[in-house]
């Protein structure tokens, strides 16, 4: 593993976020190169994006537990005030067929909130971090509301509908909230429950920066729960979050 040079715990998130998600393109760019694409490719990139999170918290943050969805969960975490919670690949089926539809999460909780985090979208050739956070932009017209595939005709028409938005799909939680970061969609939305790997570090680079990330309730979201699960996510900007809210719970 390459030497990370880190010191605050955002520069670690940030680091081997990036650091993992430059080794997944090469896998992936192997695979496509050798024709050899699907449920293995995601196996296989699932064990090494985990080995290597695994490695990096263990050289730079040992003392810290670890919450990753490719490993073994344990009590351990629940009497540690600091763990991390990762998905080492958001988006195993999109990477595992050959698109860029995917994203690496890492972040820190301390108590139960999410600090310290980093979401790599190599397909956007983005890594965005509370290490270097990055204002929100609005340049969508008009609005956009984009949810996962397999929620599209659940949660997102009423929100579209509240807005007069149009309504997109996306596979990877990571890749929908940083695409509202970016201003290329308004509202993120998953009404339904998710664990905490999908959110964790997209709530964080979201609130950092400036964003609304909360449960479609509109209540805030805890980690590093007993069982590692939360209501669902609602990410938007501040003036919009009040009729999202709304909209999802007429009918909720």
């Amino acid at each position: 593993m390459r030497e990370l040079g880190v010191t605050t715990d955002d520069e670690v998130a940030a680091d081997l976020a990036a650091f993992v998600g430059e080794e997944l393109v090469a896998l992936q760019t192997r695979a496509k190169s050798s024709r050899q694409l699907g449920w293995w490719l995601e196996d296989e990139a699932d064990s090494l994006a985990h080995d290597l999170l695994v490695k990096g918290f263990a050289e730079h943050r040992p003392e810290d537990a670890v919450l990753s969805e490719e490993g073994t969960d344990t009590s351990a975490r629940l009497s540690s005030a600091r763990a991390w919670i990762v998905d080492p690949l958001d988006g195993s089926n999109g990477f595992g067929s050959g698109g860029d539809d995917w994203a690496v999460h890492v972040a820190l909780t301390v108590d139960g909130e999410a600090t310290a985090a980093a979401v790599s979208v190599p397909g956007l050739g983005e890594v965005f971090s509370t290490a270097r956070p990055q204002p929100a932009t609005v340049t969508s017209s008009p609005l956009v509301v984009v949810t996962g595939r397999s929620r599209s005709w659940i949660d997102g028409p009423p929100v579209a509908m509240a807005l007069g938005a149009t309504l997109e799909t996306c596979g990877s939680a990571g890749v929908k909230a940083m695409l509202v970061v970016l201003g290329e969609a308004d509202v993120y939305v998953h009404a339904s429950p998710l664990y905490e790997w999908d959110v964790c570090a997209p709530v964080a680079v979201a609130e950092s920066a400036g964003l609304v990330a909360c449960a479609p309730d509109g209540s805030r979201l805890q980690f590093n729960n007993r069982r590692p699960v939360v209501p669902g996510i609602v990410v938007t900007r501040p003036e919009l979050v009040d009729r999202v809210v709304s909209a999802l719970n007429v009918t909720t």
